[in-house]
């Protein structure tokens, strides 16, 4: 009977020990707000703007010359009121992409900038793919273009 009931204070206490210090909060997780938006603007070396994408529709093409590396293209961004934002300033966010058929394109960020918020566009012989272009954030994407038509003559 003394064993039974050891038990129970033994499990009461064991339980109320595992809710109190269960619900504290984590001092070291992140508390960061995730970077929220809903398309992306493309613009060349002189600032204008040469693509945009917005809920991963565009009727847009990004271009460049087989043998050839672009100027510099720098992005900007539509948060969800469709208000043009700068990217991140969040030393946690990166910038990546992915182009679908690398035999035709790819993309280079200047060594020690890559997953900077500027790329340039490498082209490796005439063809079209497609480049899409994503905010990674500790491991994840917090947003994703959807996917630009790629065009090198």
């Amino acid at each position: 009977m003394k064993n039974i009931f050891g038990l129970r204070v033994f499990f009461v206490l064991f339980i109320s020990i595992l809710v109190f210090n269960g619900c504290k909060e984590d001092p070291l997780s992140h508390n960061e707000e995730h970077f929220k938006a809903i398309g992306m603007l493309v613009y060349d070396a002189s600032g204008k703007q040469i693509a945009k994408i917005l809920r991963g529709v565009t009727a847009d093409t990004l271009k460049g010359t087989a043998g050839l590396t672009t100027e510099h293209h720098t992005v900007k961004f539509y948060d969800e009121s469709e208000k043009i934002v700068n990217a991140p300033n969040n030393p946690l966010s990166k910038f990546t992409f992915k182009v679908d058929d690398a035999s035709v394109s790819t993309i280079w960020q200047h060594p020690g900038e890559e997953g900077g918020f500027e790329f340039h566009i490498k082209g490796i012989k005439t063809g079209k793919t497609h480049v899409e272009f994503f905010i990674e954030h500790e491991g994840h994407n917090d947003f994703r273009t959807g996917k630009f038509p790629l065009a090198i003559k």
